[in-house]
């Protein structure tokens, strides 16, 4: 609908429309949980959409140094791109490679229509985003001209300021929004191509997580591993949980990483993981590594878990690590190449010795329980604990990792992100948690000169049962709390969480 201005102000004709049910009146509303009672009108408009960009926030803070837009995924230029050439040449000449747009293929042009609605949230007074108020300056007010009839009273002034928020956030259709970048040279939309509107008023962060939810994966069954980057806060809202939601895309990611340690050529576990679960393969089989990541790094941390560090959110009122899947990836298999590192330049220490010092042994032979299902849950459990009690202080959210493929996870993807983590924040952090973890000893009942020593298989014995993976867990944070390091301090704080 048609806008005006006046008096040095902007406005924007409106419809509203009411989207509620008297049920709903009895739904759960949570101020706590940023569910807060949502509104019972929505409002519909035009807009220009150089001026709709102008007014989202997402479009002014994509990433500043450890900031990033807190309800929307990374942006993926490719995808803006191919939006861009599809409003500007329509299908399917938007999509033809350069050389194969030619004189022949001109009358493939057409128009490239957007009818689907973006939506977004208007901000109301008092509304907090990343540590950000909204100024009253920039609040837009709402004026009910007749009946279903509104006016929007848009700020006189689009410059926010890198302390204040924009009037809008994008809920849905974000990329749609960045293919009208004024800086694309030839590809230039003009100024007046206007898209449709669909705008909540006051929306709390919460509901947008879940309405971005219903409309993005619920409808479409997309990748669930995918659904994990499309939108951080979604992996911590328990409604998905219940509704058994979020464990299929807990078990999708845990299933893709196990895939990706098993195949990279990085890898130390390269061929080393039993895909298919065969009986008398030998090695940790894909079921007891989806197990051990569900349990660590992709635990919710609700009940007696303990919270995941790809999973839960950093602190009470942070989000979760906004890490790719490659990056999850390649922190995985870094760790362990860490550790078999650690125990090669440690071949001294007396459960190494054992292996004839052969260090391989040590971390490969089936005698070793870094080769079994035990060894591998106790040290993703406590590189995961470690890690995730110090996110913040170690800066993890610092390391920064360009979007990646829609698609599955690239071998590509994940050497750029091994090669990118070398120069993370937290890089001496890892080795130092290798040098500590090597100190354990990790041979199994079956392990070289372990029977015979009654006190070494009482120990080795404690760690069978239901109490076993806790108890082993306990006695490597025992190990690394024994070195007078960054890490070795963070073991002690652990434990003395315990109790």
């Amino acid at each position: 609908m048609a806008g005006h201005e006046e008096h040095g102000t902007r406005s924007v004709a409106a419809l509203r429309f009411k989207q509620w049910l008297d049920d709903w009146n009895a739904y759960d509303f949570s101020e706590s949980a940023h569910r807060r009672r949502p509104p019972e009108h929505l409002y519909m408009f035009s807009m220009a959409a150089s001026e709709l960009r102008k007014l989202c926030d997402v479009y002014k803070r994509e990433r500043e140094g450890a900031e990033a837009e807190g309800i929307q995924r990374l942006r993926d230029v490719s995808r803006t791109g191919r939006i861009q050439r599809y409003v500007r040449f329509g299908y399917p000449y938007g999509d033809l490679k350069l050389p194969q747009q030619t004189a022949e293929t001109l009358p493939l042009r057409k128009p490239g229509w957007l009818p689907t609605a973006i939506v977004i949230n208007i901000l109301v007074d008092g509304d907090e985003r990343r540590g950000r108020t909204l100024k009253k300056q920039h609040i837009v007010s709402i004026t009910e001209d007749n009946g279903v009839r509104c006016t929007l009273e848009l700020p006189q002034n689009a410059d926010f300021g890198e302390d204040g928020l924009a009037p809008f956030e994008v809920i849905d259709g974000q990329h749609r929004l960045w293919a009208f970048d004024a800086d694309k040279g030839d590809l230039a939309i003009p100024d007046d191509f206007e898209l449709p509107v669909v705008a909540f008023h006051g929306l709390d962060i919460a509901w947008q997580a879940y309405l971005f939810w219903s409309i993005n994966v619920s409808p479409k069954r997309i990748n669930p591993s995918h659904a994990f980057d499309l939108y951080p806060l979604l992996r911590t809202q328990d409604w998905l949980d219940r509704v058994g939601e979020l464990t299929v895309y807990r078990e999708a990611r845990a299933q893709e990483l196990t895939e990706l340690v098993y195949s990279h050529p990085k890898s130390p576990w390269q061929g080393r993981i039993n895909m298919l679960g065969e009986r008398g393969a030998g090695g940790v089989s894909q079921a007891a590594w989806v197990r051990a990541l569900l349990t660590t790094f992709l635990s919710t941390g609700r009940g007696q878990g303990r919270p995941g560090l790809f999973q839960s959110n950093l602190g009470e009122d942070g989000e979760p690590l906004e890490w790719t899947r490659p990056q999850q990836a390649a922190f995985l298999i870094q760790t362990w190449l860490d550790l078999r590192e650690a125990i090669e330049r440690n071949s001294t220490q007396f459960w190494i010795r054992a292996y004839k010092k052969d260090a391989t042994r040590a971390f490969t032979d089936r005698s070793s329980w870094l080769n079994q299902d035990q060894g591998v849950r106790a040290v993703l459990t406590v590189v995961n604990d470690v890690f995730y009690d110090s996110a913040i202080h170690w800066r993890l959210d610092r390391w920064r990792f360009p979007e990646h493929s829609e698609n599955d996870t690239s071998s590509e993807e994940v050497d750029a992100a091994l090669a990118s983590i070398v120069n993370a924040p937290f890089r001496t952090r890892m080795v130092e948690l290798a040098n500590g973890l090597a100190c354990f000893d990790w041979r199994s009942l079956e392990g070289p000169e372990v029977k015979g020593d009654e006190d070494i298989e009482v120990r080795k014995r404690s760690y069978r049962g239901s109490g076993g993976y806790a108890a082993l867990r306990d006695d490597v944070l025992r190990t690394i709390a024994e070195d007078d390091t960054t890490v070795g301090r963070v073991a002690n704080d652990l434990l003395a969480a315990n109790g």
